[in-house]
């Protein structure tokens, strides 16, 4: 019997991926299945799989097909080995260094995704980590405000995009507070709406800045450009309040975020080149496309459609949703209970149709002075304001873990302080 209440996100994922090689989508988000799998289940559904693998080898002869099912047995084998050695107790090493970017998003304007991102920032850079904070709400830049900085910056990432500036570090403008900046200017007619290739440039350009902790601050929609920034997260929080458009955009923020991750997996790499697969992309898009109808299909169903089409896409299409760990916050709430109406509420839907655990680290107060902050532009962190500095605390309180590639316990603020 595996441990898995003892696992933690990373190790239970990579149990759940390696699983997903031998067993059906519905064992793989069953804890009490992967909990009572033994050696002899293991070696008995290794060795079947492994046959039923050979046989439909020997009957294709298409070079492609072949290609990618030889990359298929390649990747069950390790994953056989992992998962003996987990059955044997003994967890492998599975460290993955510490992720840097934190993306804080929302489907909702006016819930406090940029006044968490500048104390967040400033947080970190008061507790020695170098912190660039990047204000990816491009229709509507105000980050700087927040820092305490002019609204029109002397540089911004406009300047960037039109070459002005041949990398980001150009632009980064130290904030009066400690963090560095990488600001936008709204005001330019089309500033939210980059191209393809401007956006992948940019997303290239954050992922290589040197810096322990970049903190994203992302506009209220669920336009393409806003997800893939969500996507670019290390660590995903998706802020929410308790009204019920704040609470049900964050919902749908969730899960077409989930969709446009799985919808960039219609692919496979053969010989070093990367391959389109059409039929596994006309399946995904199908499933989560909605083209004019009501979207409630479950994950589930979506697995389903994978099979059908190609069984052997299905790790592919697993991983990515096993991997899918956003985190939700819960701005302007009166009391825990209060916030955990709305926590169980997304949760519940998210389960029941997207196959995935929403991690709920915590909540946020609602507080006059939050409110009054907001006309100063002064970050409350800053100003030692008791219940705010409490909130960034408990978010890096414990050692960053550097194995992990997880926060632990981000932003469980207390009750009453």
């Amino acid at each position: 019997m595996l441990p898995i209440n003892s696992y933690n996100q990373i190790q239970l994922n990579e149990v759940q991926k390696a699983c997903s090689y031998f067993f059906p989508p519905k064992h793989i988000f069953d804890t009490s299945f992967l909990r009572n799998l033994d050696r002899k289940t293991l070696n008995e559904v290794c060795l079947r799989k492994s046959r039923q693998v050979q046989r439909i080898i020997n009957s294709r002869k298409d070079t492609k097909s072949l290609d990618k099912i030889k990359n298929y047995l390649d990747k069950m084998k390790q994953s056989y080995a992992f998962l003996s050695a987990v059955v044997n107790g003994e967890m492998p090493d599975l460290s993955t260094g510490r992720g840097k970017i934190i993306a804080i998003g929302g489907a909702k304007g006016g819930i406090g995704k940029s006044i968490f991102a500048t104390n967040l920032s400033v947080f970190l850079s008061q507790k020695g980590y170098s912190t660039i904070a990047v204000d990816l709400d491009l229709g509507g830049a105000n980050l700087a405000l927040y820092l305490g900085e002019q609204y029109i910056l002397d540089r911004t990432i406009n300047d960037y995009l039109r070459k002005k500036y041949l990398s980001l570090e150009e632009i980064i403008v130290q904030s009066s507070y400690g963090p560095g900046l990488i600001g936008g200017d709204s005001s330019e007619l089309g500033a939210a709406n980059i191209h393809y290739a401007q956006k992948i440039k940019l997303m290239r350009a954050i992922k290589n800045l040197d810096a322990d902790f970049i903190v994203l601050d992302l506009g209220g929609d669920i336009s393409f450009n806003m997800l893939d920034f969500f996507l670019l997260g290390d660590y995903s929080l998706v802020i929410s309040t308790r009204d019920s458009a704040s609470y049900i955009g964050a919902y749908q923020f969730i899960k077409t975020a989930l969709y446009r991750k799985i919808n960039r997996i219609s692919y496979y790499v053969s010989e070093g080149e990367t391959h389109i697969d059409p039929c596994l992309c006309n399946v995904l898009k199908n499933c989560t496309v909605a083209n004019g109808q009501p979207m409630s299909q479950s994950i589930l169903s979506l697995l389903d459609s994978v099979v059908r089409n190609d069984p052997f896409d299905i790790p592919q299409v697993l991983k990515m949703i096993i991997s899918f760990n956003p985190h939700l916050i819960i701005n302007k709430a009166p009391s825990i209970l209060h916030a955990n109406q709305v926590v169980n509420t997304i949760s519940d839907l998210a389960k029941r149709y997207l196959s995935i655990g929403i991690n709920s680290p915590g909540h946020i107060n609602k507080y006059s002075e939050i409110e009054n902050n907001l006309r100063n532009n002064i970050p409350l962190v800053s100003l030692r304001i008791t219940f705010y500095s409490a909130c960034c605390y408990d978010f890096v309180r414990h050692p960053i873990p550097q194995q992990s590639g997880t926060l632990l316990n981000l932003v469980r603020v207390p009750n009453r302080l």
